[in-house]
């Protein structure tokens, strides 16, 4: 009977080794993989900047066109151009279009947002002025 209870007990605590070993394994290699996949989305957002851009109206729809440019040592990755519209000073609609790929560095892609209601059918959101920007996600 002692012999049974040793053997468990050694059994138990080998068992408990390994899945504690397991445990640091599996740990590690889930950190990794999640700052690999992050490293594709992460940039400075002070080395992306809006170059220029302009308003247009085509079709009863609203267009941002512009430029972001890339003024840092390494590609930009997971841009996002943002659009606020005002009305009054107040703020009433959000559009937002994702740059693929990316920016490499010292380099300038064009964007378009298009802005306009909650489907392609719909007016323009009035507003008399808006703001552009980058940010990353």
């Amino acid at each position: 009977m002692k012999d049974i209870l040793g053997k468990v007990f050694n059994g138990f605590l080998t068992g408990l080794g390994f899945s504690v070993v397991l445990g640091f394994v599996y740990y590690y290699i889930t950190q990794q993989i999640t700052q690999d996949a992050m490293s594709m989305y992460s940039f400075d957002p002070e080395t992306v900047e809006i170059s220029k851009h302009r308003k247009l109206e085509r079709e009863g729809k609203l267009l941002i066109l512009g430029e972001v440019s890339n003024v840092g040592e390494n590609q930009a990755k997971g841009v996002n151009v943002i659009v606020d519209l005002y009305l009054n000073d107040e703020f009433v609609k959000q559009c937002d279009e994702n740059i693929s790929g990316g920016v490499p560095s010292y380099d300038t892609r064009n964007f378009e947002v298009f802005c306009s209601g909650g489907c392609s059918k719909s007016r323009i959101v009035k507003h008399d002025s808006y703001k552009v920007y980058v940010s990353g996600y």
